[in-house]
């Protein structure tokens, strides 16, 4: 019985040995699989790491981009309101001319019309007893008035040298170089 002794223990112990292979090869096959998934993982997160890391700097300049403008669009708002200001400053000063120089504006600009004498002169309230005293101007409306400048009316043809209208006429050719001096940068 010791030959069958020994060789029922010597294929138990192959059996060990064969069973410790198996047991070896199946760790390192699970420690590869392992592996391979960790290195996976790392792969995935690294990935979502770049693409998250790309998304806040595309969100980073967007927040700034609509920031800056913004900050343009405040600028412009307030350089607009700027000029617009100038140009009523510019209408409040022309309705303060004194006597003198209304009569001025008025005779120099009737000069360059070809007047047939049919003509009717709306002026402002206070220039009337001032520019009644100048015999070659046309008729002087006593009904109606202007607030600034004056009016030249013949039947349904009014010529509109107020100084509103003046002002809002030259306002597109003049506001280019009125912001050139007010905001140089």
């Amino acid at each position: 019985m010791s030959n069958l002794e020994n060789l029922i223990n010597k294929i138990i112990e192959d059996a060990k040995k064969e069973a410790d292979k198996i047991s070896q090869e199946s760790a390192k096959v699970r420690q590869d699989i392992l592996n391979s998934r960790i290195n996976e993982a790392n792969e995935i997160r690294k990935k979502i790491l770049e693409k998250a890391e790309n998304e806040a700097a595309m969100i980073k300049d967007r927040i700034i981009s609509n920031a800056e403008l913004k900050v343009r669009d405040e600028k412009l708002k307030a350089k607009q309101h700027t000029i617009d200001r100038v140009f009523e400053l510019s209408k409040d000063r022309l309705k303060e001319l004194s006597g003198e120089e209304y009569v001025k504006f008025l005779t120099n600009n009737l000069k360059s019309l070809n007047l047939k004498g049919t003509e009717v002169l709306i002026i402002p309230e206070k220039m009337k007893e001032k520019v009644k005293a100048i015999a070659s101007l046309p008729k002087i409306s006593n009904d109606e008035t202007v607030d600034s400048g004056f009016i030249l009316k013949d039947n349904d043809v009014e010529i509109n040298f107020s100084f509103d209208s003046l002002v809002d006429y030259l306002r597109e050719e003049l506001e280019s170089e009125i912001a050139k001096h007010l905001f140089k940068e």
